[in-house]
């Protein structure tokens, strides 16, 4: 197991941070080599690690960095915040890297303004939130049983969370509802935040994020089984 100098270091956020004053084309340009080497070739060496002890779990996982990662640079067509570039790397790492709508994922993200890892399905699509709300609803106590595991809540002492809708299309849902709140929810994720300080002195970085993965254990095997259905 590689020690965790090969990936985040200080100087990772240092970048950051003077990335948050200096968010322009002329700065970044003139300190490209800077995020080159404390930023992109740290955390790339760091997904791949990921991706690597992830395919270990799940074969069907074959992406790359390129697949996980998002980029640096920012879409402002259509924001307000004119900003050119993220103040964070993320990855995820699933079967479908960053564009993942069906099934379970790891995802990481590190900057000066929060460092989490979370697991689950952030973005279901609306065919996978159908299948999951369904499998709920035919066997909440399953489901229940799962939210409940001890591993799961001792990575993620806040449980499965995600937005929720205030009405179902289906009336029987929206009855269920009422004692299973998770029904309403539009997304299914766990997440835990951590400082600075503990991303860069974790030793085994890589195995520290898929070990979020496996506490979802639980939730992963269902999610899986309720999408082959």
């Amino acid at each position: 197991m590689r020690n965790n100098k090969t990936y985040i270091q200080p100087n990772f956020y240092h970048f950051f941070e003077e990335l948050t004053v200096n968010n322009n084309r002329d700065w970044f340009k003139l300190h490209k080599y800077y995020y080159e080497s404390a930023v992109l070739t740290p955390f790339k060496a760091l997904t791949e690690e990921v991706i690597s002890q992830m395919q270990e779990i799940d074969s069907y996982i074959k992406i790359d960095f390129k697949q996980a990662a998002f980029r640096l640079y920012r879409d402002i067509r259509f924001s307000e915040d004119k900003s050119l570039y993220k103040l964070w790397m993320g990855a995820v790492v699933s079967r479908e890297g960053r564009k993942n709508t069906m099934m379970p994922e790891i995802y990481f993200q590190f900057g000066p303004e929060a460092n989490f890892i979370a697991a689950g399905l952030y973005r279901p699509d609306r065919q996978t939130l159908y299948k999951i709300r369904n499998a709920i609803a035919l066997n909440p106590d399953q489901f229940r049983k799962i939210k409940s595991d001890k591993k799961l809540n001792s990575f993620f002492p806040n449980g499965i969370q995600g937005l929720r809708n205030k009405r179902l299309p289906n009336k029987n849902w929206q009855v269920m509802a009422q004692n299973c709140l998770l029904l309403l929810n539009k997304q299914y994720y766990a997440v835990n935040y951590y400082s600075s300080d503990e991303i860069v002195n974790k030793l085994n970085l890589p195995q520290f994020i898929v070990s979020h993965y496996k506490a979802f254990k639980s939730f992963n095997d269902w999610l899986t089984s309720v999408m082959q259905v």
